[in-house]
């Protein structure tokens, strides 16, 4: 059980089908989606994993792009899977249990992030109530949970992945009312909004919506 905190704290889990030591990382993110409390899950499926063998139907170059943002923050050699990254400032091998806790431990008490969230059909009409610190993006994250993918090739071919917190979309937005285009094939989706420091990619304050 993962301890208590006084705000929410973002976790953000870098993971691949392809990868054959992520289903344990995997497992944790689905453990924390089922709280529904003050941690929120992010699960970014990379593509350098990809290959002929097997496709991870929700990678994106796009994630990885942003796990190599945070490898040159954290100046480590490259990117590697699964990693988690807490609120924008700790990382560590995904499958850590105990260095999930300790990080969230550590986070002290923010400033909230105010999102008020519909979804209409093909939109979501959010509306985001944020003091944005300088030098600072308010993220706006669409995620999908509860799909299952059987792997037929690849390092975990065989199996059936249970994949949570899948992170379909990213965009850095402004307070105020958003409205955001999504699939109507995406059906148990959330939204989660976040400030980051565009310097340190320190997450100060963060807040999320399921549907």
């Amino acid at each position: 059980m993962l301890i208590g905190i006084a705000a929410a704290v973002v976790v953000e889990l870098f993971t691949s089908q392809g990868c054959s030591s992520c289903p344990p990382a995997d497992r944790i993110v689905s453990e924390l989606v089922k709280q529904h409390g003050q941690v929120i899950p992010l699960a970014y499926h990379v593509d350098y994993w990809d290959n002929a063998f097997w496709h991870d139907p929700f990678s994106s170059h796009q994630w990885t792009e942003r796990q190599l943002m945070y490898a040159r923050s954290f100046k480590l050699n490259g990117a590697y899977t699964p990693q988690m990254v807490v609120n924008g400032s700790t990382q560590f091998v995904g499958s850590d249990g105990r260095a999930l806790n300790a990080a969230v431990a550590n986070v002290s008490s923010r400033d909230a992030i105010g999102l008020e969230a519909v979804r209409n059909g093909a939109n979501i009409d959010a509306t985001i109530t944020a003091d944005v610190p300088a030098n600072s993006d308010v993220v706006l994250v669409v995620f999908e949970n509860g799909l299952s993918t059987a792997i037929r090739g690849g390092e975990n071919m065989g199996h059936t992945a249970s994949d949570d917190a899948i992170v379909r979309k990213l965009w850095k937005v402004k307070p105020g009312k958003v409205t955001v285009p999504v699939s109507t094939a995406w059906k148990n989706i959330g939204v989660a909004v976040f400030l980051q420091d565009r310097t340190t990619l320190a997450i100060s304050s963060a807040a999320v919506r399921y549907f």
